[in-house]
C-alpha cells in the first residue's frame, strides 16, 4: 500500500469517526454554532462580529441535510478531510512520502484539529482557506506566475470572508519574499494577489460602513478589554492553551522546528515557521496585556503541524518507542476530549470537574428546547437576555422559531435584528434566563408568571439551570441600551 493510499485511508476512518460522533454522541450545538447557524437564515454581506462565511456554508450544508447536528457540522468534517489530502500532496512535494505521511495524519491527534474538525466555527473555514493559501503562496514564489497569484489572491480574499485574522496574510507573505526572494518585491505577479483579495473582501467594508463600522468597534473593543500590562497570569494561560491545542509533545516539536529555522536556514523551513512563529509571537505578547483565547491563533498552526511533523519523522527514525509514546499521549488527550466522562474513570474528576469541562456548554440545550416547546404554540415572542440562550431555542425548540435578545450586556448581532419585535406587539412571550426575570423585562408587558425551572446534568452533577416566564401582552419594543460592543 502506497504511503498516499495510506494516509487517505487513515484520514477517512477519523472522518467516519467524527461523522459516527457527531450523529451518535449526546451532545448538542455549542452556542457560537447555534448563532452562526442563525445568521444562515438571514444571510447578510456581513454579520456583527464575524465575516459572512461560516453562515454561507451553514446555508448550504443545511440546506442538504436539514436543520440538524449533522447538518451544521458536516462541513469542518468535510474540510479537514479534504485539507488531510491536499497537506499530503504539497508536504510530498516538499520533503517526501514519509513526513508527507505524518503531516497528513498526526494533526489528527492535536486538540486544535479535533474540534476544528467537529464544531462548526469561524475557526474550520479560516484554517481551511488560510491553509489552501499559504500552500499557493509556496509555489506562486517558486514559479511566479501570474495565474498563481491570482488564485493566491482568490483564497487569501475567502479566508478573510471567514475570520479577520486572515489578514496576517499579507504582513507574512511580504515578510516572506523578503527572506527568500527580494526579487519578487519588486515583481508586479504578487501584487496581483491583491485584485481578488480586495474584490471578495469589499462586501464586508461595504457592509461595516452601513453599519457604522461595527464590526471593527467590536475587535477593537475584544483587543482592549480588561487590558492592563503586564499580565503574566494571562500570558502563562495562553501558552498552555498553545501546548495543550498541539496535544503536548507536538508543540515542543514545532518549537524545535522555529529554532532549527534560525540555525540552517533552509528555505522550505523559512516557508513554514514564517506562517507560524510571528502568529505566535503576536497573541503570546497580546496575552501579556489581555486574556487571548487559544484558538485564536490556531490557524497559525497549519505551517507549524508540518514542523512538528517534519521533527517527529527524525525522532521515529531514532527511536521508534519514543515516537510511539508521543503518539500515544496525544491520542490519549483526544480520547478524553472527545469522551469526557472518561475523565471520572481515571480518576482524575478533581482535575477537570464537570462544572470546568468544556463539554458542558454542549450538554443540554435540546432538552431546554424541548421544555420550553411544551409551552410554546407558534405564536409567542420567544427571546432572553442571552444570545446563547437564544440561538440554541431557535435551534432546538420544534419548528425552529424566530428568537430575540433583551442586550443588558454588550451589543450582538440579534441587536441589528430588533426593528421586527414590532410584529409581536400585543401577543404573549415565552422568556428564558439561567438567573431570573430583570426588571427591565418586566416593563415591556402587562404580567408575567413563572413556568418551570429545568436543570441539566453532567457526570452526574448539575451544572446549569435555566427558568422560563410567560410574559403576557408585548409593547412591541425593547428599551435596551447594550453596554459596548
Amino acid at each position: 500500500m502506497s504511503p498516499f493510499t495510506l494516509a487517505v485511508l487513515i484520514n477517512l476512518l477519523f472522518m467516519l469517526f467524527r461523522l459516527a460522533y457527531i450523529i451518535l454522541y449526546p451532545i448538542d450545538l455549542s452556542p457560537e454554532e447555534a448563532q452562526y447557524w442563525d445568521w444562515s437564515r438571514h444571510l447578510d454581506l456581513s454579520y456583527y462580529s464575524k465575516p459572512p462565511m461560516v453562515a454561507y456554508l451553514n446555508f448550504l450544508s443545511t440546506s442538504v441535510f436539514g436543520n440538524t447536528e449533522l447538518g451544521v457540522r458536516i462541513t469542518p468534517v468535510i474540510l479537514s478531510f479534504v485539507m488531510s489530502v491536499l497537506l499530503y500532496i504539497f508536504v510530498n512535494k516538499l520533503f517526501n512520502e514519509r513526513v508527507a505521511l505524518l503531516s497528513s495524519v498526526i494533526p489528527n491527534l492535536f486538540v486544535g484539529t479535533a474540534i476544528n474538525s467537529v464544531l462548526m466555527t469561524t475557526d474550520a473555514p479560516l484554517v481551511f482557506f488560510w491553509g489552501v493559501t499559504v500552500m499557493l503562496i509556496y509555489m506562486a514564489v517558486e514559479r511566479n506566475t501570474a495565474a498563481l497569484w491570482f488564485w493566491v489572491g482568490v483564497f487569501a480574499g475567502l479566508a478573510f470572508l471567514s475570520k479577520y485574522p486572515a489578514v496576517f496574510l499579507f504582513p507574512l507573505t511580504l515578510l516572506y519574499l523578503f527572506l527568500v526572494n527580494r526579487e519578487l518585491l519588486l515583481s508586479t505577479n504578487p501584487y496581483i494577489s491583491l485584485i481578488p483579495a480586495f474584490t471578495l473582501s469589499l462586501p464586508v467594508l461595504v457592509w461595516n460602513i452601513k453599519h457604522n463600522f461595527i464590526s471593527f468597534r467590536h475587535v477593537s473593543a475584544l483587543a482592549e478589554k480588561n487590558a492592563h500590562f503586564p499580565n503574566l497570569g494571562t500570558f502563562f494561560e495562553f501558552i498552555g492553551g498553545q501546548v495543550l491545542l498541539l496535544s503536548v509533545f507536538p508543540f515542543f516539536f514545532m518549537v524545535y522546528g522555529w529554532w532549527k529555522t534560525f540555525r540552517e536556514r533552509d528555505s522550505r523551513l523559512v516557508f513554514l515557521t514564517v506562517y507560524s512563529l510571528p502568529v505566535f509571537i503576536f497573541f503570546s505578547s497580546l496575552a501579556l496585556k489581555k486574556k487571548v483565547y487559544a484558538n485564536w491563533a490556531g490557524f497559525g498552526y497549519f505551517t507549524g503541524a508540518v514542523l512538528a511533523a517534519l521533527f517527529m519523522d527524525k525522532l521515529l527514525k531514532r527511536s521508534k518507542p519514543i515516537f510511539i509514546g508521543v503518539v500515544t499521549l496525544s491520542g490519549s488527550l483526544i480520547i478524553l476530549l472527545h469522551f469526557t466522562p472518561l475523565i471520572d474513570y481515571v480518576g482524575l474528576r478533581k482535575l477537570l470537574p464537570p462544572k470546568r469541562d468544556p463539554a458542558r456548554v454542549m450538554i443540554g440545550w435540546e432538552e431546554l428546547g424541548r421544555e420550553v416547546g411544551k409551552f410554546y404554540t407558534g405564536k409567542e415572542l420567544v427571546f432572553s437576555s442571552s444570545y446563547q440562550i437564544a440561538a440554541e431555542l431557535a435551534f432546538y425548540v420544534e419548528g425552529n422559531p424566530r428568537t430575540f435578545v433583551f442586550h443588558l450586556g454588550r451589543m450582538t448581532q440579534y441587536y441589528l435584528w430588533r426593528d421586527r419585535l414590532k410584529t409581536y406587539k400585543g401577543r404573549d412571550a415565552l422568556f428564558i434566563s439561567d438567573w431570573g426575570l430583570p426588571d427591565r423585562v418586566k416593563k415591556h408587558f402587562k404580567n408575567y408568571e413563572f413556568l418551570k425551572s429545568v436543570d441539566i446534568f453532567w457526570r452526574g452533577e448539575k451544572v446549569k439551570s435555566y427558568k422560563i416566564y410567560r410574559m403576557t401582552n408585548f409593547t412591541g419594543w425593547f428599551d435596551e441600551s447594550p453596554k459596548g460592543y
